[in-house]
């Protein structure tokens, strides 16, 4: 097996775009980080090809301030990328759980397993019927999006508000689609998505503010913005769940998210 090192975004696709469209569900995070390099949003700092007997049989992608992402890389190609990654400094590596264990042994050791996840795909939505009405946020939506973004990484990280207000990504920034549910009027929920790409939608974040909960609204939310993947012209709707919140994995399988596969996020602190 080889592993090439590319310095532009074009040279990787012309290697590997084929292979990573194969399987745009699995490959969906490797697709959406190469838009975004596309875009001129995000650069790369690596971009791999791996070949085998001429053939392209995985990729490995890292964009600037993103974890390694290696769902794409066969588990027994995770030497050849440890070697040819040795002199980069790499703190966080995410994927499919049993590639993630082949890389992170031998990377170096210490760290942790900082979510264990669990990748849905959407087969037959089952609209939940619950009070209320959905609608596509506005430029006037921006603040309190911002702010549920920033409480939803503070719960989901578990960090102060300083640091989750450097990890949440300012809204107006997105690429993507994003639904309120409302209630009378008032906003309840709300349910992003990444914006299509390779015929994929990534549902995510869902965040619904405390005094809101236990009322069907997330669940509704993330119907609605499935709806509007579809209506983007997507083939396949995913998400991603963290295995220790069951509620939201019940919430999901509910209205016809079904398991792909488990994922896993490594951190060296």
């Amino acid at each position: 097996m080889e592993a090439l090192s590319h310095n532009d975004i074009s040279d990787f696709l012309a290697a590997a775009g084929d292979f990573l469209d194969a399987d745009p569900v699995n490959h969906s995070v490797h697709l959406t980080g190469v838009d975004a390099v596309l875009r001129g949003r995000r650069p790369a700092v690596t971009l791999i090809s791996l070949h085998d007997n001429g053939n392209v049989v995985g990729a490995v992608t890292r964009m600037e301030g993103r974890p390694l992402h290696v769902a794409a890389m066969p588990v027994t190609a995770a030497p050849l990328v440890a070697e040819v990654l040795r002199d980069q400094d790499i703190n966080e590596v995410t994927g499919t759980r049993d590639r993630v264990e082949a890389f992170r042994r031998l990377w170096r050791d210490g760290g942790t397993e900082t979510y264990a996840l669990r990748l849905y795909r959407l087969e037959e939505l089952v609209v939940p019927d619950v009070p209320g009405e959905s609608r596509l946020t506005t430029p006037a939506d921006d603040d309190l999006i911002t702010e549920w973004w920033i409480r939803f990484v503070e719960e989901l990280d578990g960090l102060p508000r300083e640091e989750a207000e450097k990890r949440a990504m300012d809204s107006r920034w997105m690429d993507a689609g994003h639904v309120l549910w409302l209630v009378y009027g008032v906003p309840v929920s709300w349910a992003g998505s990444t914006a299509p790409v390779g015929g994929v939608s990534r549902v995510g974040p869902v965040y619904t503010p405390p005094e809101h909960r236990r009322h069907g609204y997330a669940a509704a939310a993330t119907a609605a913005v499935s709806q509007w993947a579809y209506g983007e012209g997507v083939d396949h709707v995913v998400l991603t769940a963290d295995l220790a919140d069951p509620t939201a994995n019940s919430v999901y399988q509910g209205i016809g998210f079904r398991p792909v596969s488990d994922w896993s996020e490594y951190r060296w602190f």
